[in-house]
C-alpha cells in the first residue's frame, strides 16, 4: 500500500512556507499592504511594507513591468469585494502603491548593479595583482571610487 500524503485543510490559508516561500513572502507582503492601506500610509511605508517581495522579483529576470504587475491584481480584487462608491479611492489608493513598488523595485536593483560593479573591480583587481601589475587594493580605495 502506498502511504497518502497529509491533507491539508486550508491549503491557500496554511501554505507551507518551505513549500513555496514566494508565495508565503508574496501573500504577507500584500497582507501588509493592505493593512497599511486601511490606516496612514505614505510613499515610504508602502516601499517598506513592499521590500521582501520585490527582492525577490528584482533579482528574477523579471522586466521592472512584469516584477510589479502583480499589485494590479489588487485593483481586481477591490472591484469584486467594495462598494462601488469607494472603487475610485481604493484605485488611487493602489496606484500609489503600484508606483512605491516600482521606486523600490529600481532602488533594489541599483544595488544590484552596484554590487556586481564592486564584484568585478575586485576580481579585475586581483587578476593585475597577480600578474604584478598593481599593488594591494584596500576595501577604502574600492569604496571610495564608487562613481566609476
Amino acid at each position: 500500500m502506498t502511504p497518502t500524503p497529509p491533507v491539508r485543510k486550508n491549503p491557500g490559508k496554511d501554505a507551507d512556507r518551505f513549500d513555496n516561500p514566494v508565495g508565503a513572502v508574496t501573500r504577507e507582503t500584500l497582507e501588509d499592504v493592505l493593512h497599511l492601506l486601511a490606516s496612514d500610509y505614505t510613499p515610504d511605508t508602502l516601499e517598506r511594507a513592499l521590500d521582501p517581495v520585490i527582492r525577490i522579483r528584482a533579482v528574477q529576470a523579471f522586466s521592472a513591468a512584469d516584477a510589479v504587475r502583480f499589485i494590479f491584481f489588487l485593483k481586481e480584487i477591490g472591484e469584486t469585494v467594495m462598494d462601488s462608491a469607494h472603487i475610485r479611492e481604493f484605485d488611487r489608493m493602489v496606484d500609489q502603491v503600484i508606483l512605491a513598488g516600482f521606486n523600490r523595485l529600481m532602488k533594489c536593483r541599483e544595488d544590484i548593479f552596484l554590487l556586481k560593479a564592486m564584484e568585478s573591480k575586485r576580481r579585475i583587481h586581483a587578476a593585475f595583482e597577480r600578474a604584478g601589475l598593481v599593488k594591494e587594493l584596500k576595501e577604502e580605495d574600492l569604496l571610495g571610487s564608487q562613481k566609476s
